[in-house]
């Protein structure tokens, strides 16, 4: 999208098959688990707890929409926007475009390692890796990080 002289990139990615698929065990553990009718009532807590983690886990790791532009990178996770992470353009360093495999990391989603930094991943291939200030690394998976990455205005790193 462009305004003036101001570009924007702006992109939603959504994981749609592990949406189903954590849809699918959340019904399956209603509908199968059956603790009103089991032989232990106390089990509804441990059902509830399992499928409130489940929900969270559809609520905030299963899409991304990342804006980047003159203000820096800003990335709300989840179809309610939250949690929401704002990177500003004086924070970033450098920034280049890395190729991600979820198969090889097992990591999907928002997830934080000490090695690697944030990771916003939802799908293997091209992602926009950031290198802020503070030498800490923030990966995200964009729609198109070429897009993404030429929006911002700094030139690729590596």
């Amino acid at each position: 999208m462009t305004s003036g002289s101001t570009t924007v990139y702006s992109g939603r990615t959504t994981n749609w098959p592990v949406v189903g698929l954590l849809i699918a065990g959340g019904l399956g553990l209603a509908l199968f688990g059956r603790p009103w009718a089991g032989p232990w009532p106390g089990m509804i807590g441990p059902l509830l707890f399992v499928l409130g983690l489940l929900a969270v886990a559809v609520l905030t790791t299963t899409s991304l929409r990342v804006t980047t532009g003159p203000r820096g990178v800003q990335v709300w996770c989840g179809p309610l926007g939250w949690p929401r992470f704002d990177y500003a353009r004086e924070r970033i360093v450098t920034a280049q475009i890395v190729p991600v495999s979820i198969w090889r990391t097992w990591n999907w989603g928002l997830n934080w390692t000490p090695r690697s930094g944030w990771a916003f991943v939802l799908r293997s291939g091209p992602a926009l890796r950031l290198t802020l200030t503070n030498g800490r690394k923030i990966t995200v998976g964009a729609a198109d990080p070429a897009a993404a990455l030429a929006a911002l205005g700094l030139s690729s790193a590596g």
